[in-house]
């Protein structure tokens, strides 16, 4: 960091009450410092910098155009470090989890498990987020994601090397003449969560495609959504096809709404269970981290009783 920047960050303070009072006086009283003391600072970043930030008067501070981008910003990032911490002290001391979690991870696998995490003594709260989410500043105590990995600078558990499969309602299966075991015989209507074709995260019809060479069917007039769910739930309404994979697809094959069909594929991505490194050393996590790998066990058993896995 050179000088300018070191004093510029030194200064941010008085620049951001600047920013808020524009007067000299009311900006020491936010700070509760002398008037004296915001005008020397003020004066001495100004020789650092070789610029001039405002013209002074008795009543007021009129910026310059660099003044008023610099004490913006400095506005902005003593925000910043406010909300941070606000989010930090405010998960310190609620009892509550906030655990971030795609969408579809949240209506599929992880709220119907809700009530047997409260019967356990967490208070778990979900934040139903597609996009990432940063822990180290508290947007989110705990997530669960679906990637690849690695994650640096966070507490990286992974939940399970899941598996992907096709999956069809009975009705759709029965109408179509689907034998599942060999299921790309004739042409079926195809169901597919773009987004997930877009992410490169290693699941999606484009990676069955590759993978199993009895896979002939087309995907380019297949029916779009933005959502795996939303997908397994026009297949259950016996739309098409859809693709699932291990956490979404396990409770609706053993209710019977969902057949699988072809044969399951493993998957590169993972699900992972990330934390700061600071909330990953509270007691809270420790219970959180067991409850969900409980789950995810549970999970897996019933994934393997139904060939999913």
């Amino acid at each position: 960091m050179n000088d300018k920047i070191l004093k510029l960050v030194q200064a941010s303070p008085y620049l951001a009450a600047l920013h808020t009072e524009r007067n000299f006086t009311r900006a020491a009283e936010r700070l509760q410092v002398h008037q004296t003391a915001v005008s020397h600072r003020v004066r001495a970043l100004e020789d650092t910098l070789g610029l001039t930030l405002c013209e002074r008067t008795t009543r007021s501070v009129k910026f310059t155009r660099a003044g008023e981008v610099l004490c913006e910003a400095a506005y902005k990032s003593v925000g910043d470090l406010a909300a941070a911490l606000g989010n930090i002290l405010a998960a310190r001391n609620n009892p509550s989890i906030r655990v971030s979690v795609s969408p579809s991870m949240a209506m599929k696998w992880l709220v119907p498990k809700l009530a047997g995490a409260r019967a356990a003594g967490l208070d778990v709260t979900v934040q139903a987020q597609t996009a990432p989410v940063d822990l180290v500043r508290g947007e989110a105590d705990v997530a669960i994601r679906f990637g690849r990995g690695p994650y640096p600078g966070l507490r990286a558990i992974r939940l399970s090397r899941p598996y992907m499969i096709a999956l069809a309602s009975p009705a759709y299966i029965e109408r179509m003449g689907i034998d599942p075991a060999d299921p790309w015989q004739q042409p079926l209507d195809i169901l597919i969560d773009h987004r997930a074709e877009a992410d490169m995260i290693g699941f999606g019809w484009a990676v069955l495609a590759e993978r199993d060479p009895r896979f002939r069917q087309t995907i380019d007039n297949a029916t779009r959504f933005d959502r795996t769910d939303l997908a397994l739930m026009a297949a259950i309404s016996g739309l098409g096809v859809a693709l699932g994979r291990t956490f979404l697809i396990e409770e609706d094959i053993k209710s019977g709404f969902l057949v699988p069909i072809g044969s399951p594929i493993p998957v590169e991505s993972s699900d992972w269970l990330l934390a700061s490194y600071e909330f990953a050393a509270t007691e809270k996590f420790q219970a959180l981290s067991k409850w969900v790998q409980q789950q995810v066990a549970e999970t897996l058993a019933l994934g393997q009783r139904t060939g999913t896995a």
